[in-house]
């Protein structure tokens, strides 16, 4: 089993569950900034994503100072305080009004470094993303445009519309580079292997390129290099993603459709990964399938989106499982700080499966919250058919899992603090934990959840294994702490840390041994230099309880120590956005 290894509270409970400072866009997952948009701003979004006239999108070599373009850069440098400003009341070279313009991106990329978001009001940015657009060719032939792009291109994403396709296409490159090191535990394996201390160097690198020809049509392509070098190697090229989604858009919210079809090689992401994620920081997990949403504008149902999927584990993401994952999963969300889902799944994936084996999952999932707490609970229920090796016939499964997590956000002085409680469940047997039957096992392997732990000894919450023997069904216990610190006068560079400690406590264990099975305790220091790299240290120790002990005889405890540089590079061609 890959080892469950999260890079960081900051990064999948804090930043996710809590939006914190320090976010990192999962993989996979678009790096952007959400924007929350008036009602009357959503309103007028279909009409922003018309192209711009003829008349407006030209700049022609001699510029009139009554031309869109002159007096929209005019009056930008008049509000930065551009010492090159334009003649007054004179038409002026192209060239001379790329140079104010210039100058202009320059005070505002000073201006956000030290004020942040707040820098600049919506109308300018808007104002700056028109001229953008309309002179790309010209300014990335200019040196000092190129060296502030990236800055200028976080404050652009205040005024691009969520979840509607803000560009015409995309190219770039994202991934990670982690160094580990761990003791008394087999990294491949993600074992409890006491003696044994190595590392290794892990690497996933996938170059993309989106495409939307017209705001009914997404075409993606995403390719993989991942592999690892150390006590033992391996390396892979792939087709990570590859697929094309036909849309019917509804006019009146912007990023909803009454129909979308996706197929191809994808991604399936829900909930907050406790059942179905990608895996996102090992090599991630893509399915070769096909994707229904609806998305209905009706009375009580326009907060409702139904998906319907389906497909096989893809090669080689899918870690030598091989069957189909299917099922259905429904989102309510009527307001944005209340959410409910629910979903079932039948999957007959397993590296070694047996015939007439299948795994059914039923959940509902809420979320809430109240002031500075935020409130998400999960239940599930599984039934199905489990191959039994003993007795050479299917068991009936009988199994159920959950978690509760509250979260809180709040200052103390400048900084910004969270903190996380949750308890996770995961249902076992007597008979699992003898060796017996393991059809009462509770299984949520496809996760990409930081419940069991960051250094992953703990896999899933179906149980564990040291030695020779088995613990049932596992219980955590989690509390979390995090603080966001600014670094220097860049209001977009931020130092997070964070402190989780869980404990451990399985279910059920053979007769005489101890249920405890430890505490793992994890430090992560995150420096987010933009929102395009970060760089991740981390250092994780799992306090072995009684039962390593009963199991092994050792109570060696384990040692996981990281560095880790998360990284994302595009460009971007935009579309017009109408003035």
């Amino acid at each position: 089993m890959q080892m469950k290894m999260r890079a960081a509270l900051s990064i999948s409970l804090l930043a996710s569950l809590l939006a914190s400072g320090s976010a990192f866009a999962q993989d996979g997952k678009e790096h952007r900034e959400s924007v929350t948009l008036s009602d009357q701003q959503a309103a007028e979004i279909p009409a922003q994503l018309e192209s711009v006239t003829q008349a407006e999108g030209e700049i022609p070599a001699q510029v009139d100072s009554q031309h869109w373009a002159y007096k929209a850069t005019a009056e930008l440098a008049e509000k930065f305080g551009v010492e090159k400003k334009l003649p007054e009341g004179k038409p002026c070279p192209k060239e001379q009004l790329l140079d104010c313009f210039t100058a202009t991106l320059a005070k505002l990329a000073e201006k956000y470094d030290k004020e942040g978001t707040q820098a600049v009001s919506r109308d300018d940015l808007e104002s700056i993303r028109t001229l953008i657009v309309a002179l790309e060719s010209d300014l990335f032939k200019i040196d000092g445009y190129r060296q502030i792009r990236r800055t200028v291109e976080q404050l652009l994403v205040q005024v691009e519309p969520v979840g509607v396709p803000y560009y015409k296409y995309m190219v770039g490159v994202n991934g990670f580079m982690r160094g580990e090191g761990q003791s008394n535990f087999n990294l491949p394996e993600a074992s409890y292997t006491p003696g044994n201390n190595s590392g290794r160097l892990l690497y996933r690198v996938k170059p993309f390129a989106y495409y939307h020809p017209t705001n009914w049509l997404d075409i993606h392509l995403e390719g993989q290099g991942y592999g690892f070098t150390g006590e033992s190697s391996d390396h892979d090229l792939s087709l990570y993603q590859g697929f094309v989604e036909a849309k019917l858009p509804r006019e009146d919210v912007p990023g909803k459709n009454w129909l979308a079809l996706k197929a191809g090689r994808q991604e399936f992401n829900y909930g907050s990964a406790f059942v179905l994620g990608s895996d996102s920081f090992f090599n991630g997990l893509t399915f070769d399938a096909a994707r229904l949403r609806v998305q209905p504008a009706l009375p009580w149902l326009n907060y409702l989106t139904i998906d319907l999927l389906g497909g096989r584990y893809a090669y080689p993401s899918r870690d030598g499982v091989k069957g189909n994952l299917t099922g259905a999963y429904l989102t309510y969300e009527p307001a944005e700080d209340n959410t409910l889902e629910a979903y079932l799944f039948r999957d007959t994936g397993s590296d070694d499966r047996q015939s007439g084996e299948r795994l059914n999952t039923m959940g509902f999932r809420s979320l809430s919250s109240v002031g500075m707490f935020g409130l998400e609970y999960e239940a599930v229920y599984q039934t199905g058919r489990l191959f039994n090796g003993n007795t050479g016939v299917n068991d009936k499964i009988s199994a159920f899992g959950g978690h509760i997590d509250l979260t809180g956000e709040f200052k103390v002085g400048n900084y910004d603090n969270s903190v996380f409680l949750s308890y996770a469940l995961g249902s076992g047997s007597q008979d699992a934990a003898n060796g017996e039957s393991f059809n009462k096992e509770f299984r949520n392997s496809n996760n990409d959840s930081s419940l069991v732990g960051d250094m992953g000894l703990v896999g899933d919450l179906s149980g564990l294994d040291v030695g020779d023997s088995h613990a049932s069904g596992m219980q955590v216990y989690t509390v979390g702490w995090g603080i966001d610190i600014p670094v220097g006068t860049a209001a977009q560079r931020m130092l997070n840390f964070s402190a989780t400690g869980r404990k451990f406590v399985a279910g059920y264990v053979q007769e005489g041994f101890s249920r405890n099975v430890g505490v793992e305790a994890d430090f992560t220091l995150t420096y987010s230099m933009s929102k395009d790299y970060s760089l991740i240290v981390g250092y994780d120790r799992f306090f072995t309880g009684k039962f390593f002990r009963d199991a092994t005889g050792s109570d060696k405890d384990v040692d996981y120590g990281y560095a880790m540089l998360v990284f994302n590079y595009d460009w971007t061609k935009r579309i017009p956005l109408k003035r």
